[in-house]
């Protein structure tokens, strides 16, 4: 592969707690989720933390237990998610004011809702949101459980003011955990009916025919899996494709991929990124455990692969240009940013990367039109750049 240039730091500052994930909003703020062990008494905490584009801190919001994701949703993306390390998922809503020229003049974040789902010492690994289905959403843990949660809204217009009203009218009961009492809403999940035998670590939902009910899983155990998001019912997995536990997932959609749709991309811990072709999995086969896929596509990047996030017009629905590229969090390798080229020799094609000042594991990523943001652990790193 020809010699790339590692990217330009545009800016970077040390957060406070060790981050986790990140999520820019609108080109305007980088949300940022943080986790901190305490190891005299074994517990975990986090925030919330929002900092300008240029990584000038504008807020910070305290949490009982650490944050290990974070995402926005598709329908409102003034609806965040946070999933954590004390078995609950916190929903906040983004208040944003503008001005006539599109300026923010005003910005605030409120907790609308603090759901309970697993055991207090349950970790959830990863939220997501449904591409297809507003009200939609899917979270992994650290036992190996996948399960799905309905967000309610009393109106018939999804938005995060519409799911603010409706969990302001549930009750909320006491609930203790790590040596306080906290306010929660207890929340029967609707688990899938195989689990993971170690730590799920990610799921994702598929947004194409054959796959727009299908969820797909990763887990410690190094297994790929799919599952019926209607019935929960197991579909496919598979332990013998990775050689380590499987941490990233991407499922094609209308501006990703959108010739392959029943192809996926994973990430795992030994570090390669994989593109694997389904096909057998049809509208009413269910291959079962193991059963090989129709083809298989590898690139080693050096660092375990943790987490895609596609381009940014991947997002933008006005936009009809297809980009089929990731942004990839690298672990102890940085994060880079990979095309996918059928006509090409090597499929995948690393266009850019950064690993100075990252010194420790890229855990979280997110690009919009005029920058990268990435975020490191144990280094408390927090960086911009650009391709």
């Amino acid at each position: 592969m020809d010699f790339i240039q590692e990217s330009e730091v545009l800016n970077a500052v040390k957060t406070k707690l060790p981050p986790c994930c990140l999520r820019i909003f609108r080109n305007k703020i980088i949300l940022v989720g943080t986790y901190d062990l305490d190891k005299s008494t074994g517990y975990r905490s986090g925030s919330l933390d929002v900092f300008t584009m240029d990584l000038k801190p504008l807020l910070s919001y305290n949490t009982y237990g650490a944050i290990l994701d974070l995402k926005l949703s598709p329908f409102d993306d003034t609806l965040v998610c946070t999933a954590h390390s004390t078995g609950n998922i916190m929903l906040w809503r983004i208040i944003c004011t503008e001005n006539y020229d599109g300026e923010t003049k005003g910005l605030n974040i409120c907790l609308i809702a603090n759901m309970q789902l697993f055991e207090k010492d349950v970790l959830i690994a990863s939220c997501h949101f449904s591409p297809l289905d507003s009200k939609k959403l899917v979270v992994t843990n650290t036992v190996g459980e996948a399960a799905a949660i309905d967000i309610e809204t009393l109106s018939m217009q999804f938005s995060a003011s519409a799911v603010e009203q409706a969990y302001s009218k549930l009750d909320t009961i006491d609930h203790s955990v790590q040596g306080a009492t906290q306010r929660v809403i207890h929340i029967k999940s609707d688990q899938f009916l195989k689990p993971h035998e170690l730590e799920c670590w990610t799921a994702e939902m598929g947004s194409l025919q054959p796959f727009q009910d299908v969820v797909f899983t990763g887990g410690d155990d190094s297994t790929i899996m799919a599952h019926d998001l209607r019935s929960k019912e197991f579909i496919w997995s598979n332990s013998r494709i990775h050689e380590a536990g499987v941490i990233g997932i991407k499922c094609s959609q209308p501006n990703f991929r959108n010739d392959k749709p029943t192809s996926i991309i994973t990430g795992s811990y030994d570090d390669n990124i994989r593109s694997l072709d389904l096909r057998m999995i049809g509208d009413s086969i269910f291959p079962g455990e193991n059963v090989p896929t129709v083809n298989k596509l590898a690139c080693n990047l050096g660092g375990g692969v943790w987490r895609f996030v596609e381009s940014p017009t991947a997002y933008d629905h006005s936009v009809h240009d297809v980009s089929n590229k990731l942004l990839v969090c690298c672990m102890y390798n940085g994060a880079k940013v990979v095309a996918m080229n059928d006509n090409l020799e090597d499929y995948f094609q690393i266009q850019h990367y950064l690993k100075k000042g990252h010194d420790s594991m890229c855990y979280g990523g997110d690009w919009s039109r005029s920058l990268i943001a990435t975020c490191s652990f144990y280094d408390n790193s927090l960086q911009t750049w650009t391709i």
